[in-house]
C-alpha cells in the first residue's frame, strides 16, 4: 500500500491548529503525529514524504450547491463534470454536490443512474441533492428509493414557475412530513414567486427589460417572504430546513425571527453576495454579472459578513453554474439571459482572502464552513471533511502567502471568463489530494473519471 507523508505542515480544522505531520495510506488518513515522528521510516525510504514548509493542510474543501452539466432552457452549461471538477481540483475542492433533475414518472433510481453516467468523467468525488416538483402518495412511497441511493437531501423552489420547477406551497406541509419520516433534509430555493410575477408584469407592461431589471423584479424582499412561509411550515412540521444561497439582509433577518420562534433553519452564501454587487448589472457585460438570486446591494455584502461573523450562516456554497460568454450574450433582457456564473475554483481563495484575512472569520470557522459543516449537514461526515483517522485522506494543501489574480487565463472553467477579474487574492491552494492521489499540482494529475460517488447517511440536522 502506497504510504505519503505530509511533513511540517500546519493542519487546520474546526478543533484547532496543530503543527504536526500526516500520514496516508492507500486512501485514508493513517496517523497525525508531532513534527518529526515518521523520521526513521522516511531515512529507510519506506515512504514518499512531502515538506509543506510550515504551509496549511485541510480537509478537503466541499462544494455543495453546484450545477455541472445542467440541461436548462434549451441549453446546457459550460462546465461538465469534467471540466467542472479539474476547476475544482485547481481550487482545493475534492467533493461537489450537484443537482439531480425530477423524473416526472418519479423514477428516481433511473435519474440517478442516468446522472451518475453523466458525472462519471469527474476527476474529483460527489454526491447529490434530487430536486422535487411535485408530491403524491405515489412520489411520497418513492422518495424511499432515496435513502436506499444514499442521497441525503432534496431540493424544492419556490419560483421559476414556467420552467415548471416551482413546488405548490400548499404541498409543503404533506411533504415535510414524509421528509422527517425518511430523515430527508429539504433545501430551498427561496424566492416569492407571486411578488416576482407582478414585478414582472408591471415591468414588462413599460417595455423595462434592461439587466439591472432583474434585481427589481426579484428583491430582497421575495426572499425574505419565501424564508418566512417555509421556515413556518418546517417548524410546524418540526423538521431542520436549509436555505441555499442566501443573498440578502431582509433574507437573513427573516431566518433570525426563525431561529427565535424555534425553526431549527440553516443557511448557506455565495462569495458573489458577499463581494459582488448590484451596480455591476449597470455596467460594462451585465450578462455576465447575472445569476438568481441576483446581486444585491454593497449594504447586504456587508450585512452578510457579519451575519458569517456571527455564526448565524453555516456554509459558503458557490452555486456553481458557468456559461460562455456566447451562452451569456444571446440575450440582453433580464427575463431571458440565463442565470449562473463560474465559481467553484475561486471559492477558498476568495472566503480567505476576504473573510479571514479581514477578521471576519477565523482559519478553523473558514474550515468548518467550507468542509466539516457541508459534510456533517449532507450525511458525508466523517468520510469526508475530516482529519480524523480513518478519514478519505481528501486534502487541501494552502500557501497562505502565493498571490494571484482571478482572471480567467488563470482559472480553469470552461466558461472562459471570470466574474472576479479584478480581484487578487492573497493565499492559493497548491497541492489538492483525493483519496490519498495528488489530482493537482500546478497542473492537473487525476485520470479522467477518477471520482466517485460518495454514499450519503442522514444529516447531522436530524436530532436522535
Amino acid at each position: 500500500m502506497d504510504k505519503l507523508l505530509l511533513k511540517n505542515a500546519k493542519l487546520i480544522d474546526d478543533k484547532g491548529i496543530h503543527n504536526s505531520d500526516l500520514l496516508i495510506e492507500g486512501e485514508k488518513i493513517a496517523a497525525v503525529e508531532e513534527r518529526g515522528y515518521f523520521s526513521q521510516l522516511e531515512n529507510e525510504n519506506k515512504i514518499k514524504a512531502i515538506d509543506l514548509e510550515g504551509k496549511y493542510i485541510f480537509p478537503g474543501v466541499i462544494d455543495a450547491h453546484t450545477h455541472y452539466a445542467l440541461h436548462s432552457r434549451g441549453t446546457l452549461s459550460a462546465d461538465d463534470f469534467y471540466k467542472g471538477s479539474i476547476s475544482a481540483a485547481a481550487g482545493g475542492v475534492t467533493t461537489i454536490i450537484d443537482y439531480i433533475d425530477f423524473p416526472q414518472d418519479a423514477d428516481f433510481k433511473r435519474a440517478f443512474k442516468e446522472r451518475c453516467r453523466e458525472a462519471e468523467d469527474s476527476i474529483i468525488d460527489y454526491s447529490f441533492h434530487q430536486v422535487i416538483e411535485d408530491f403524491d402518495s405515489h412520489i411520497s412511497k418513492k422518495l424511499e428509493d432515496l435513502k436506499e441511493l444514499a442521497l441525503a437531501s432534496i431540493k424544492i423552489f419556490t419560483t421559476y414557475k414556467k420552467e415548471g420547477y416551482i413546488f405548490d406551497k400548499n404541498l409543503y406541509a404533506e411533504l415535510f412530513a414524509r421528509l422527517k419520516e425518511l430523515k430527508l433534509l429539504p433545501t430551498v430555493h427561496a424566492e416569492d414567486d407571486a411578488l416576482i410575477e407582478d414585478l414582472e408584469a408591471a415591468y414588462k407592461k413599460r417595455d423595462l427589460t434592461e439587466p439591472a431589471v432583474h434585481a427589481a423584479v426579484r428583491p430582497s424582499l421575495a426572499e425574505k417572504l419565501a424564508v418566512l412561509e417555509l421556515g413556518k411550515a418546517a417548524l410546524k412540521a418540526d423538521i431542520p430546513i436549509y436555505i441555499v444561497h442566501l443573498s440578502s439582509a431582509a433574507g437573513n433577518k427573516a431566518v433570525k425571527e426563525l431561529r427565535n420562534k424555534g425553526t431549527d433553519i440553516f443557511t448557506e452564501t455565495a462569495p458573489h453576495y458577499l463581494m459582488l454587487d448590484n451596480a455591476l448589472l449597470k455596467g460594462e457585460n451585465p450578462q455576465l454579472y447575472f445569476m438568481t438570486p441576483p446581486l444585491r446591494s454593497s449594504y447586504d455584502n456587508q450585512k452578510l459578513w457579519e451575519a458569517v461573523s456571527s455564526n448565524e450562516i453555516q456554509i459558503f456554497a458557490t452555486d456553481h453554474c458557468a456559461f460562455t460568454k456566447e451562452q451569456k450574450f444571446q440575450s440582453e433582457s433580464a427575463f431571458d439571459i440565463l442565470p449562473g456564473i463560474p465559481g467553484t475554483e475561486t471559492l477558498l481563495p476568495l472566503i480567505y482572502s476576504y473573510g479571514v484575512a479581514r477578521n471576519y472569520i477565523s482559519l478553523e470557522k473558514m474550515v468548518e464552513m467550507l468542509s466539516v459543516n457541508p459534510a456533517k449537514i449532507f450525511g458525508l461526515y466523517p468520510q469526508k471533511g475530516s482529519l480524523e483517522l480513518g478519514s478519505d485522506a481528501d486534502l487541501t494543501v494552502f500557501d497562505p502567502e502565493l498571490q494571484k489574480k482571478l482572471t480567467a487565463e488563470n482559472l480553469h472553467s470552461a466558461a472562459a471568463y471570470s466574474p472576479y477579474k479584478n480581484f487578487e487574492v492573497k493565499g492559493y491552494p497548491i497541492i489538492t489530494i483525493r483519496r490519498g492521489k495528488i489530482i493537482f499540482k500546478d497542473e492537473l494529475k487525476a485520470e479522467k473519471g477518477s471520482g466517485n460517488f460518495v454514499k450519503a447517511h442522514s444529516s447531522s440536522l436530524f436530532k436522535e
